[in-house]
């Protein structure tokens, strides 16, 4: 489980395959370096598709250009569904704006806990065999 850190956040894959961010306190996610954090973490995927949790108990900020990029088919190729973690209420907000302004193109949740982000995300695919086949509905 190697750690890989960006300019903005440090990411891993934990052992049932999702991708793990937890991004810098204090920092400012300019649309350079959003581009540079979806390229680092499209690398450590290897391409594959994964789940995402996002610890965002840390109070950071994004920019408009940089939230616009993150609901691009290109930002979000390797993304199956994101849950986001934060206990920081200027985090909720933004969270809360954001979702009201774009549409998200994957399944996006805030939760106050990992325990259950984990539970959703895992709501979504099955483990056993083939990690994250979708569920048949």
């Amino acid at each position: 489980m190697d750690k890989v850190s960006t300019s903005v956040a440090e990411m891993h894959i934990d052992d049932d395959g999702i991708l793990q961010i937890r991004f810098f306190k204090g920092t400012t996610v300019t649309l350079e370096k959003i581009k540079e954090y979806y390229r680092v973490s499209n690398d450590l995927l290897g391409g594959k598709k994964a789940l995402v949790l996002i610890d965002a108990s840390e109070d950071y900020t994004v920019t408009d250009d940089a939230k616009a990029y993150g609901q691009t088919d290109e930002a979000t190729k390797n993304r199956i569904a994101i849950a986001y973690v934060t206990g920081s209420v200027a985090n909720r907000i933004m969270f809360n704006l954001y979702l009201k302004i774009y549409k998200p193109n994957v399944p996006l949740k805030m939760f106050t806990s990992k325990s259950a982000a984990l539970k959703w995300l895992n709501s979504f695919y099955v483990l056993p065999g083939e990690k994250y086949l979708k569920q048949k509905k």
